[in-house]
């Protein structure tokens, strides 16, 4: 027995599902679940209602996530029980969020095929996107790193840059950046007793990581949000024939959905993801 249900962020139709029903065709059902601060809860009521079945959930990786050596897999996703005991859950991606598989040049090639836009201006143009966003990376990466408690406070700002309203900074320097923090932490005063120095300091530490040269940046599909390279390739996708970054998501979305490949052989982390799930039997991840 495989997993045979598999929770994730989202709802009906959203990239995440779509992507996921493609990569597991044949192993399980992909239902939406919505955030993913709610999944564990999901997972416990599926599987002491399912008790036939193996269910398991996936999550973004988000910018919580501390640097480590990409691996090309997900990784295990585990959090104690009522008694401290290890409660597996499934996985999280090893990319912040889905997005930033859709962005893959190897993904655009695969999923578009001849209506692939060129191969190197895209990839000049999505690299251009990632310098751009490095200083705002490393300010997004901090204030999430500095939340106390989830959801509590605020990690961008901006205008909506063209795809699911994600919004967008036009200017990025590390100059804004810096101003930005104070007002977000001044807006949370009264609910957040952060220390302004210390948030900062850890904006000035991830700031060489982020930017060309670094670990982070090397890695920037990775460690970057792949929603705020969407928006930040707006203008080169524009060019490359992409009215907003919204519509160049949906066809990589449909292109994938009718490709007659295997995709999960597209990135090496997708078919890992399918050979674990088939290959779990038990709630336990064993």
């Amino acid at each position: 027995m495989s997993v045979n249900i598999l929770l994730c962020e989202g709802a009906p139709k959203s990239p995440d599902v779509r992507v996921l029903t493609a990569l597991l065709s044949g192993v399980c059902l992909v239902e939406p679940s919505g955030d993913k601060y709610g999944l564990p809860r999901w997972v416990r009521t599926n599987r002491g209602v399912r008790i036939a079945s193996v269910i398991a959930a996936l999550r973004d990786r988000d910018l919580e996530a501390e640097y480590s050596q990409p691996q090309d897999s997900p990784h295990p996703w585990r959090q104690n029980d009522e008694r401290g005991h290890p409660f597996w859950l499934g996985w999280y991606w090893e990319r912040v969020e889905i997005e930033n598989y859709l962005v893959d040049p190897q993904v655009v090639q695969r999923s578009l095929g001849d209506r692939a836009p060129d191969q190197q201006s895209y990839q000049d143009g999505l690299r251009a996107a990632a310098e751009s966003i490095a200083d705002y990376s490393a300010a997004r990466t901090a204030l999430t790193q500095s939340r106390h408690r989830p959801r509590t406070l605020d990690n961008r700002w901006g205008q909506a840059g063209g795809y699911a309203n994600h919004p967008i900074p036009g200017n990025r320097t590390e100059v804004i950046c810096r101003k930005e923090i104070s007002a977000i932490l001044e807006a949370h005063r009264s609910s957040q007793h952060l220390d302004e120095t210390e948030v900062k300091q850890r904006f000035e530490a991830f700031l060489p990581a982020c930017r060309p040269g670094g670990d982070r940046f090397a890695s920037f599909l990775i460690f970057f949000s792949g929603k705020d390279l969407l928006c930040a390739m707006r203008e080169s996708l524009s060019s490359l024939g992409y009215p907003s970054p919204g519509s160049f998501v949906e066809r990589i979305l449909v292109g994938l959905e009718r490709s007659t490949d295997n995709p999960w052989d597209w990135l090496p982390e997708w078919g890992e993801l399918r050979r674990q799930a088939a290959s779990i039997t038990s709630n336990t991840g064993s």
